[in-house]
């Protein structure tokens, strides 16, 4: 059966304690309680031999690091004793060098350690009888946080946070930089912040890294601010284009469209279809009827939607990339509205704004064309009825169409990097950095298209990369020829 723990109540150490989740966990039946489970990492006897007050100075000084994540590495059972133990092992390179910092620390404190066994980083959790089973013959690699480091004297135990003393004041610098940003606090943000600390962990010993640490910041946090000024322009054009798009079709028309197409595939109410075909008839049909619109009037207002959505993506791409020079000059005061307006009145000179307003129109159309067709041809397979079909396409029609928003974002997010890479074209430019957008959509050839700048202007790669890219191209421009875009 199993055997009582020893009793270490007279004893200290150094040690690790998991998350209590965790240590539940962790924890079998007969084995120590989870509020027991620790990781040892050095202990040193009986306490009545060591001063509790060096001890706690000693664990005080090497808390100054900041927390890890080591990994429960599979179970092992230790033999040789009065009894068997078995124990979870854990490995860290970053416990490897606590270890090795904790034993300086203590000699450098007159503490020397017992020398009977080596290190072998684990969380005993159970005593066993030496020919008794183990209640436990795997454990799944996992990973377990530690953020606090204990020093143990007895029955006391005194838990002091792991944290770098650069850490809190990293984290300062950073708010306050983006706090004169004016941005948002966004997710790319908060985890800017984070690697913006590590960095400032890494190089303590560099006089500048602080003001790094506030640009960082400010650079960030205009980050934020420009993306949501971009995701606001491009809901508000989507919002505009989705209107004027439902606006163009009627019901009778779409009823019209299902009788050819059912008719066409010899459908009659008490019979099923001719599937033979359906996919591609329904996608003619679909392309037909849309075709239809073309010549009504309210085609150009959507045309005219577009146009202006295109501008409107441009005119922010030159701003964003006004605003992105003067974050690196460390500029202060650029009035978005102003610069806005400004910029999109330059477009209204831009004739081959039409052209693109076409060309989008016409991916846009064959965007709802081809869900259209879709949505019939699965129709007809279901053996739906004339009433039901007519329903189901008018929902791709007249609802808020996937295909229109798609084409408005691509159309948008293009003209954005259209504008900037104009705007620094004419500032003659040379060399153009790309940023990714830090969110999820950033994909293998967004990081390639980063880790490779700068780039020689015309050698770039073209943004964007992909439909709902947010990565932008920054670069130095003087801002002297922006005067008054600024406050």
């Amino acid at each position: 059966m199993t055997v009582a723990s020893p009793n270490f109540s007279d004893g200290c150490m150094i040690a690790l304690y998991p998350p209590p989740a965790l240590a539940q966990q962790l924890a079998v039946e007969g084995g120590l309680p989870a509020e027991e489970l620790h990781v040892t990492v050095a202990y040193l006897g009986d306490a009545d031999h060591v001063d509790g007050d060096v001890l706690r100075d000693a664990v005080a000084e090497l808390a100054a690091r900041r927390p890890f994540t080591a990994q429960l590495a599979g179970l092992a059972r230790f033999t040789g004793g009065d009894k068997d133990v078995l124990v979870a092992l854990v490995d860290s390179p970053d416990l490897e060098d606590l270890r090795r910092d904790t034993l300086d620390a203590l000699h450098e404190r007159g503490i020397e350690i017992p020398r009977g066994h080596g290190f072998t980083a684990h969380c005993s959790l159970i005593y066993l009888n030496l020919d008794e089973p183990a209640p436990l013959d795997r454990l799944d690699a996992q990973p377990i946080e530690f953020t606090a480091l204990s020093a143990v004297h007895g029955l006391d135990r005194i838990d002091s946070p792991l944290a770098h003393p650069m850490d809190a004041v990293a984290r300062e610098a950073f708010a306050a930089g983006w706090a004169l940003s004016g941005g948002p606090m966004t997710r790319r943000v908060q985890v800017a912040c984070e690697t913006a600390v590590h960095l400032a962990t890494e190089a303590t010993d560099d006089p500048d890294i602080l003001k790094a640490t506030i640009d960082l910041g400010k650079l960030e946090g205009m980050w934020a601010l420009l993306f949501q000024r971009r995701q606001e322009q491009q809901d508000r054009h989507t919002a505009s284009v989705n209107a004027l798009w439902r606006d163009l079709v009627a019901r009778d028309g779409i009823a019209a469209m299902v009788d050819r197409l059912r008719w066409q595939l010899g459908v009659h109410e008490a019979d099923g279809p001719d599937r033979s075909g359906i996919r591609a008839a329904a996608l003619a049909a679909a392309k037909a009827m849309l075709a239809v619109l073309a010549d009504l009037a309210g085609f150009t207002t959507v045309r005219i939607a577009l146009r202006n959505a295109i501008a409107a993506g441009r005119a922010e791409g030159m701003v964003n990339a006004v605003a992105i020079a003067a974050e690196r000059a460390n500029r202060i005061g650029l009035d978005w509205n102003i610069a806005f307006t400004d910029a999109y009145a330059a477009m209204e000179r831009l004739d081959e704004l039409w052209g693109d307003a076409g060309g989008w129109l016409g991916r846009m159309v064959d965007g709802v064309a081809d869900d259209l067709g879709r949505t019939l041809a699965s129709g007809m397979e279901d053996g739906l009825s004339r009433d039901e079909l007519i329903d189901a396409a008018a929902d791709i029609l007249t609802g808020d169409s996937d295909a229109v928003a798609f084409t408005v974002d691509w159309a948008m997010t293009t003209a954005a990097d259209e504008g900037a890479l104009a705007l620094y074209q004419s500032e003659g430019v040379q060399l153009i950095d790309i940023i990714t957008a830090g969110d999820g959509r950033v994909c293998g050839s967004c990081i390639d298209a980063e880790t490779g700048s700068p780039w020689r202007v015309g050698d770039q790669p073209r943004m964007p990369l992909h439909p709902n890219c947010r990565c932008c191209y920054a670069a130095d421009v003087s801002l002297a020829h922006f005067a008054s875009w600024f406050t």
